[in-house]
């Protein structure tokens, strides 16, 4: 839930405040439901889903085992695209860029209703995206959009936010030696091993 919650506020460009007044709950509520290791109360879920439609948004949790769904309508379906795949993945804009091979400015027009994204972006992002399971449906003429996190993807961003390995990830890395090790005469080696850190052991 705390994925379909985060593309949901980004497809309405809507602050954590004023969904939280919205659905007539504390900011701190938002907050702690887009974490994942938290879950969503029913009266909560109810609401959500009732405000989202108001706004055009259909959020879809149960139709498919483990996997997110956000439908809607209407114009500059481009900058929503890329704001809610960017909420899914729970990223700011320069590590979204990052993740496609963008640039920070050319995420952060594409994010903008006013401007038209270009038509190469468009396609990096759905491929990159689509690459990590998350795939983006959009047809302009019906001005129609899908987002769609697949299994695979939301079980790689939960463990991204909860520090855990991602399948196949190694557990352990190279580390480039310092200069004042080897002059210290702790080793001659260029690089050392060392057991991978996760997000957790950063913070």
């Amino acid at each position: 839930m705390a994925i379909a919650l985060r593309m949901a506020r980004a497809a309405c460009q809507l602050t954590q405040q004023e969904l939280a007044s919205a659905l007539g709950v504390t900011k701190t509520v938002i907050a702690r439901n887009e974490k994942p290791d938290m879950a969503m109360r029913a009266d909560t879920l109810v609401r959500l889903i009732y405000v989202m439609r108001e706004h055009g948004v259909e959020i879809d949790v149960f139709s498919t085992l483990d996997s997110v769904r956000l439908y809607t309508t209407g114009e500059h379906l481009d900058a929503t695209a890329m704001r809610v795949a960017r909420a899914a993945l729970n990223l700011n804009q320069q590590a979204f860029a990052d993740t496609l091979g963008l640039t920070k400015p050319i995420v952060t027009r594409g994010e903008r209703p006013s401007s038209i994204m270009r038509s190469d972006v468009m396609v990096t992002m759905r491929h990159e995206l689509n690459q990590r399971g998350i795939q983006i449906d959009w047809i302009p003429i019906v001005q129609d959009l899908t987002v769609t996190v697949r299994p695979r993807a939301v079980a790689a961003i939960d463990a991204l936010q909860q520090g855990e390995a991602l399948p196949g990830e190694p557990n352990e890395e190279l580390i480039p030696t310092s200069l004042a090790e080897k002059l210290r005469g702790e080793t001659t080696a260029s690089h050392r091993v060392e057991k991978r850190q996760r997000h957790t052991d950063r913070e």
